[in-house]
């Protein structure tokens, strides 16, 4: 009976485990808390200091949550996929619960977290474990990890 027993836990041990490895992707230092500190205009040079305000981009599994942290803006998710050093980011939609997740079709409603598309298209420009560095659509944005 004990040796049933441990070859159940064995086979269920394994297939928890096969389970977890089947969910998880490599994103390696892509994911975390990230704090948006600038948005450059690559044309121009200007830079916009976002130091002072409190929007973030949180990436774990296949979305990024884009969110501000003064209340001013709505959380939107973005499903992504990230191929090499390219960041493709879609499906937007409100991060508002008590209102079935409607879906993000405005521009604008994206802009306050660095965004010039509401479907961009990024490469990632610098990744370690504490800085990122993404551009795409004219705009360079530099993030800390929090």
């Amino acid at each position: 009976m004990r040796y049933i027993t441990y070859i159940l836990l064995t086979a269920f041990v394994s297939l928890l485990m096969a389970s977890c490895e089947l969910e998880a992707s490599s994103h390696g230092n892509l994911y975390g808390f990230w704090h948006l500190e600038t948005i450059e205009t690559i044309e121009s040079g200007s830079t916009k200091d976002m130091r002072d305000e409190l929007k973030f981009w949180s990436v774990q599994s296949k979305l990024i949550e884009l969110s501000d942290h003064d209340g001013v803006h709505n959380s939107v998710l973005y499903h992504f996929q990230r191929e090499g050093d390219s960041l493709f980011l879609f499906d937007p939609h409100f991060n508002l619960r008590e209102e079935s997740d409607p879906v993000v079709d405005e521009l604008y409603r994206v802009q306050p977290y660095g965004l010039a598309k509401l479907l961009p298209r990024l490469r990632i420009d610098h990744l370690t474990s504490g800085e990122l560095t993404v551009s795409g659509d004219g705009q360079r944005l530099k993030f800390t990890k929090f």
